[in-house]
């Protein structure tokens, strides 16, 4: 238990940062607060914007299934997770120049994509995928909280879930994009410090070389980049860089920070940090997962490899204080999709309903409390799937993941590059790309291993072609009359 008061320590520090990131803003740099509370202007310069893409990229995924993966599967799992190195050169030099050259300030993705495409099917699409998304991913982030409560400091899942859970809606509830943007920043140099002490403590351990010596001889397989059961062949790693890089630009709340970038110089500095980030924040705690194999051979649930090496390997006050490196990287996640989803319930969908309709707009306190309101729902739902997890959890969020990129990767690009795309083939690639990976989820494994994300795109990109041909012939055709 003495382990559990520095953690609490750093949930109050958290709450009370974010309390006053939240007064020092409510001046406003908008008349419209709601606007305010959801984006904030264009305000990240480029070590924040690296800080808080890579922090909110880095989620319970990264610093407990990725390590349980690493842990369960071998080295060859930590080769695959470095394929999303490049996460932060992608999303930022490829789609950053052209939301930054963007006149409009849009509050939220799905308001661009309403703006870009004027099609309210595929607004109301976006919606409700970028919501279920969410939720499932946020599961996965309680989850993964609850667990490394559980793991250090010897108290149940339940009433650990429980303190992560009322932390995070606090905090979340209280700041807003920017005090959201700016406490992840600084978690991610809380997370950056306790990874790499970890990985110091892991390696010096008492025993660790002749115990990883033991291990390559009983068990040779965890050191091949096919993984202990060769199940991580070719197809797996080229289907896994689509799904965890290339796709990435396709994933809303990693592309919510593009639209509050300063300028074009904050997005060149952003992709330097963010990549050199990105290197120690993938390496070191999939590391860590590995070499904890060493030194605990016959743990039962892959996923508590991180609570156990950081219980074991420290005294009750500094496993504590590392424990603020996994449960930031937890918590940088979960605020922004929470945030981001309760928006899109309220100011994507609520507000522009009835602005549509003709009813009396909404006030700004009025947004305010019905998005804070809808924060409480969302947490309720993902607290009360989170009671029964599964032994290893980056799957459902990998598959989560996959299900976002599905919808959005090709309507995002589309609407920044190519003009003629319309609505309807913007709508046509979300569809068939969510239904195709939906499907090829219960078909898994697929043949040559192939991860379902990789023919789902094919499909939904497709679609998208095949509508912009039929909308063409369909202009010819009309011209020539």
């Amino acid at each position: 238990m003495t382990t559990l008061i520095p953690i609490l320590l750093y949930l109050v520090l958290s709450l009370l940062i974010s309390r006053g990131l939240s007064r020092r803003f409510s001046a406003g740099l908008h008349q419209d607060k709601a606007k305010q509370f959801f984006i904030g202007g264009r305000f990240l310069n480029g070590p924040m914007l690296a800080l808080t893409l890579v922090a909110t990229y880095t989620s319970a995924s990264s610093f407990i299934g990725g390590p349980g993966a690493a842990y369960n599967i071998g080295l060859g799992w930590v080769w695959l997770a470095l394929i999303q190195v490049p996460v932060a050169m992608l999303t930022m030099g490829v789609l950053g120049p052209k939301f930054v050259a963007m006149k409009s300030q849009h509050s939220t993705l799905l308001e661009w994509l309403d703006a870009r495409f004027n099609h309210p099917w595929l607004s109301r699409l976006a919606i409700g995928s970028l919501v279920l998304g969410f939720i499932a991913m946020i599961t996965v982030q309680f989850i993964g909280g609850a667990r490394l409560f559980a793991g250090v400091s010897g108290i149940s899942y339940e009433i650990g879930l429980a303190i992560f859970v009322l932390t995070v809606l606090a905090y979340t509830l209280t700041g807003g994009f920017r005090a959201v943007a700016t406490t992840d920043a600084v978690q991610g140099v809380v997370m950056l410090a306790g990874v790499l002490l970890l990985l110091f403590a892991t390696v010096s351990a008492p025993g660790f070389g002749d115990k990883l010596t033991l291990l390559a001889t009983e068990k040779p397989a965890l050191f091949s980049p096919m993984g202990g059961e060769q199940q991580l062949g070719w197809p797996m790693m080229l289907s896994f860089w689509v799904l965890i890089c290339f796709g990435t630009m396709g994933l809303p709340h990693t592309l919510v920070r593009l639209l509050a970038v300063k300028d074009k110089s904050a997005l060149g500095r952003g992709i330097l940090w963010g990549t050199l980030i990105s290197v120690f924040m993938t390496l070191v705690p999939h590391l860590c997962g590995f070499f904890g194999r060493a030194l605990y051979p016959e743990l039962q649930v892959p996923d508590t490899i991180m609570p156990t090496l950081i219980s074991n390997l420290f005294s009750p006050w500094v496993a504590g204080i590392l424990l603020a490196a996994p449960i930031a990287a937890v918590m940088s996640s979960v605020d922004s999709m929470l945030l981001q989803s309760a928006v899109t319930m309220i100011r994507d969908a609520l507000v522009r309903e009835r602005e549509q309709s003709g009813a009396k707009t909404l006030s700004a306190e009025r947004q305010l409390l019905l998005t804070r309101g809808a924060m409480v729902v969302i947490t309720a739902l993902a607290a009360w799937w989170a009671l029964k997890p599964p032994d290893m959890i980056v799957w459902l969020n990998l598959a989560a993941f996959g299900a976002l990129q599905a919808v959005f990767l090709w309507p995002v690009i589309a609407g920044l590059f190519i003009k003629n795309v319309s609505g309807n083939a913007a709508f046509a690639a979300m569809v068939t790309g969510l239904v195709g990976y939906l499907a090829m989820l219960q078909l898994v494994p697929l043949p040559a291993k192939v991860h379902p994300i990789v023919p789902a795109l094919l499909l939904s990109a497709m679609a998208m072609i095949s509508v912009v041909w039929i909308e063409r012939r369909r202009t010819r055709r009309a011209a020539s009359l």
